[in-house]
């Protein structure tokens, strides 16, 4: 509702014709799905006829280009007039800020010891030979992985998970097994122009639940994992009205 790009197209999920039992697994941890025959994959998406017999439908699943929606976002906070300061260090605010919601991410650890790191690497690629107009989850057995269309025939290619908080470049194993997968998907990807390769740690609490918690006179809101764009309405909501709880306090003190 306040950001643009946001398509609800569903998601389409494929394995290799060799490894169908990877369906019938995945088919069992979801909801939400109806199954796909050769024929249906190929009416959902053409460029993928012929390459696999079976696979889910996701119709209710939406995607958007998460970097697209925060500029945007950004642009209508500051239309509000809200001041927005970047590069500002949060975590030397004290108690003549007011009320902090804090929504650091794995920087906030020293205050919430039971963080832990997991890595996520993507390869940012650009091709015309192939056109999908919706995200393609491949499992493949070994590097399971999602391709997610954008604009101008870029899709994301994401993503490793990997239990460690090291925040350095993609690794060439990484690489290799994210490209590799890519190229089962569909061989033209072979021939796309690599635009970018980056990683990070996603923030995530032992159950991989996000939380919204007080602490040291701040409200965390934190542990996102994956889930950060699908969950982050429903808990800035929550975080706003405690926030504004917590400011009537301070007035009414």
């Amino acid at each position: 509702a306040h950001a643009p790009g946001v398509v609800r197209a569903g998601t389409l999920v494929v394995a290799p014709p060799r490894d169908t039992n990877e369906i019938d697994r995945f088919a069992a941890r979801t909801s939400g799905h109806a199954r796909v025959d050769e024929g249906q994959i190929a009416a959902l998406e053409p460029d993928l006829a012929g390459r696999f017999r079976k696979g889910l439908f996701f119709a209710g699943e939406g995607h958007v280009d998460p970097r697209a929606a925060m500029r945007a976002l950004v642009e209508s906070l500051r239309e509000a007039g809200v001041e927005l300061r970047f590069g500002a260090d949060g975590s030397a605010l004290g108690p003549e800020a007011g009320v902090v919601v804090d929504c650091r991410g794995f920087a906030a650890r020293p205050d919430l010891p039971e963080l832990r790191g997991v890595r996520g690497e993507m390869i940012r690629v650009r091709i015309s030979e192939v056109r999908l107009t919706r995200p393609v989850r491949f499992l493949h057995p070994r590097i399971p992985l999602y391709v997610v269309p954008r604009r101008d025939g870029e899709y994301m290619i994401g993503a490793t998970m990997i239990e460690s908080a090291d925040k350095g470049a993609v690794t060439v194993r990484s690489a290799l097994e994210m490209l590799g997968a890519a190229y089962a998907l569909h061989p033209a990807f072979g021939e796309a122009e690599i635009l970018e390769m980056s990683a990070d740690v996603r923030p995530a609490y032992p159950d991989n639940e996000p939380r919204i918690v007080e602490r040291v006179g701040r409200i965390f809101v934190n542990g996102f994992y994956r889930h950060g764009f699908l969950l982050a309405p429903a808990f800035a909501k929550r975080a706003a009205t405690l926030a504004f709880e917590r400011a009537e306090d301070r007035v009414a003190i």
